[in-house]
């Protein structure tokens, strides 16, 4: 542990599940005594301040400020999500990368002041874009990975990133996916790199390791998943200076008790939790509650930004957004949309899934989760009622899964990976090396 009080600033992407994985880590180099701050969207304006940690706001200039709301832009596409995952790619997240770029460069200079403001001795960066200002600082930075590894490895015996392809599918299948999915995201790696050469950043390698967007630190370089369903026995090893970790799972001391309506009922305690994007789908949410409202069990619902365009029957309970880190001991199941996040929270707290992907590393997920026997999945959009409601019975009733998960859970919470990375960082800031 370092007697120095060092400064570090963490840059994650403005979504919930990058924030949480930072936030985790975050709190182990906090309870060091260091300096933790934040460079953030003002969307998060508050909610990290509250656990200790300073912030440094982010804003896109007004003419970037889109007319219309993500959440309206979801529920406008919402059928998009019911199509194949390379159609999703193409028409959602490829676009999607393009508007990353197109913000990134539009905040780099408030990144440059945030540096000369702060100082820090180190930056923790997840974020799947690289910032020249951050990355061309000379101050040493460490990028965390907080999504599924797939994008990592450049190895044709895996699956191709979000592809959803279990590892014993056709892989005559995995070559075209592969080579289509490069294809989409060729446009913008080219525009990444001329930014780069602008700013004086060396160019992103043409093929190595991983499919990212951002090079990888000299220092080191951090990805979350648990080790059960990580692919080590099946792919090459990443260079010496990436760890895997089974989550940074955080500890914000938030609470929740079960509501009366809830703990008087019979049946176990299930909680739905579709994420930041599934959330805000409302026919999605609405199709789910009307079909687990036959169940005999209770569910705890994150109801999302539209809370208030649906009600929820007598067997849930809900709230526009949950303190999940506190739900999640209480509960017998959970169904996700299986975002790295979720998932990482479920396994550190020892709970069976039934994982309902939308897009990209959460088809990743769902596969790896039902080809290791440790979860179900099912399609959100296609399932039928009596799928959906059978499959929940079957995985609130498998006991062994349940034992099974539980030990993989106390595995993880004896496994102190926030204060082997905590050495590492401050062993970067001391020794730079």
């Amino acid at each position: 542990m370092s007697s120095t009080r060092l400064t570090i600033l963490f840059a994650p992407l403005e979504y919930h599940g990058h924030v949480n994985a930072c936030h985790g880590i975050a709190e182990r180099l906090r309870d060091r005594g260091h300096r933790i701050v934040f460079a953030i969207d003002s969307l998060f304006e508050g909610k990290l301040r509250a656990h200790g940690f300073e912030e440094q706001l982010l804003s896109l200039p007004d003419h970037l400020q889109d007319d219309e709301s993500e959440v309206e832009f979801i529920n406008r596409n919402h059928d998009l999500f019911k199509a194949d995952p390379l159609t999703v790619a193409d028409k959602f997240i490829a676009y999607g990368f393009h508007i990353f770029l197109r913000n990134l460069k539009a905040i780099d200079a408030q990144y440059r002041q945030i540096l000369a403001k702060v100082r820090p001795h180190l930056i923790a960066i997840d974020s799947y874009m690289g910032s020249p200002a951050l990355i061309g600082s000379g101050i040493p930075f460490i990028l965390i990975y907080s999504a599924a590894p797939l994008m990592l490895f450049n190895d044709h015996r895996l699956p191709p990133p979000w592809s959803g392809f279990g590892m014993n599918s056709d892989k005559t299948s995995w070559t075209a996916f592969r080579d289509r999915f490069e294809e989409m995201f060729a446009d913008v790696k080219r525009d990444t790199n001329a930014w780069f050469a602008a700013e004086g950043i060396g160019q992103l390698p043409a093929s190595g390791s991983n499919s990212l967007l951002h090079p990888e630190s000299r220092y080191l370089n951090v990805y979350m998943y648990p080790k059960e369903l990580d692919y080590h026995s099946e792919t090459q090893s990443l260079a010496p200076n990436w760890k895997r970790v089974d989550g940074f799972v955080r500890t914000t001391g938030e609470t929740f008790t079960i509501p009366e309506s809830l703990a008087e009922r019979s049946g176990k305690l299930v909680m739905l939790s579709m994420g930041s994007i599934g959330c805000a789908l409302l026919d999605l949410m609405v199709r789910l509650t009307t079909i687990l409202a036959k169940s005999e069990h209770r569910f705890i619902v994150t109801k999302g930004p539209l809370h208030d365009q649906y009600e929820l029957p007598d067997n849930m309970y809900g709230q526009p957004f949950l303190p999940q880190t506190a739900v999640l001991p209480m509960i017998d199941l959970v169904i996700t949309h299986g975002g790295n996040n979720t998932v990482t929270e479920c396994f550190y707290y020892g709970k069976p899934m039934l994982v309902m992907p939308l897009f990209a590393d959460q088809l990743d997920n769902a596969q790896r989760i039902r080809e290791t026997g440790l979860g179900l999945t099912l399609n959100p959009f296609f399932c039928t009622e009596d799928q959906l409601l059978k499959t929940v019975d079957t995985i609130v009733n498998d006991l062994s899964l349940a034992e099974m998960m539980a030990l993989i859970g106390e595995r993880i919470r004896s496994t102190d990976d926030k204060s082997v990375i905590a050495d590492i960082i401050e062993d970067i800031c001391v020794n730079k090396k």
